[in-house]
């Protein structure tokens, strides 16, 4: 469970999404310069977008280190949360298969882990089959709603949406104690900046982070 090969695995998944990264935006730079673009302007763009990008991914950093209890170890969140996932979803399937085992960390038990491991692993894969045999169906579907009621497609993709806050947010709820005020804490939040954003629109880049972040802050103090 806390195997020198594992974090080799981790090391080598990486070091491919890096790869891929600076790969695709070295051909994304030529075709920029081939276009007309100056050299300033790509720059310019590069800079804005590692900044837009690095925010919003502070949540997913929070998400990896609330893991690293239940797993007793960084390496299985740090390859998790490096590619295809989901922050939420990973949290949650984690701490799913740790209460069903009935253990407070899933490195004292084998078996929990290598259960949460896989179920984390292979679910998520559900969603990559489902894309590529209906979203075909599914767009054309969702272009017809919109095509006769473009609030229709608005309020389906909303109601998809909710229900899956709702799923989670329903069990916090249910929980009660800090993680109750954490959820209405960052609804608060969400609502603030929600309401800003209409102003000022670039705000609604930074609405998780400076949501979690303000939640766990507030939590602190209040715990503290």
């Amino acid at each position: 469970m806390n195997s020198i090969i594992l974090y080799v695995i981790g090391g080598i998944m990486i070091c491919f999404v890096l790869f891929q990264s600076f790969y695709f935006l070295k051909k994304a730079y030529d075709r920029g310069l081939e276009i007309g673009l100056s050299e300033h302007q790509l720059k310019e763009t590069i800079r804005s977008s590692a900044f837009f990008t690095v925010v919003p991914s502070i949540p997913i950093l929070i998400g990896l280190i609330t893991m690293i209890p239940i797993f007793g170890n960084v390496v299985i969140p740090w390859i998790r949360l490096s590619v295809l996932g989901s922050v939420s979803y990973e949290n949650y399937a984690a701490n799913a298969i740790r209460a069903a085992a009935g253990v407070d960390t899933l490195f004292s038990d084998p078996v929990a882990f290598s259960t949460a491991v896989w179920t984390m692993t292979i679910s998520i894969m559900a969603g990559l089959f489902t894309m590529i045999i209906f979203f075909r169906r599914y767009e054309k579907k969702l272009a017809h709603i919109r095509k006769k009621d473009s609030r229709w497609g608005e309020l389906l993709i909303a109601a998809l949406f909710m229900g899956l806050v709702g799923t989670i947010g329903a069990q916090q709820i249910a929980i009660g104690g800090y993680n109750t005020l954490a959820l209405f804490i960052s609804m608060a939040i969400m609502l603030i900046i929600g309401l800003a954003s209409k102003k000022w629109k670039w705000m609604e880049e930074f609405a998780l982070p400076v949501s979690i972040l303000s939640t766990l802050g507030i939590l602190y103090v209040l715990i503290v």
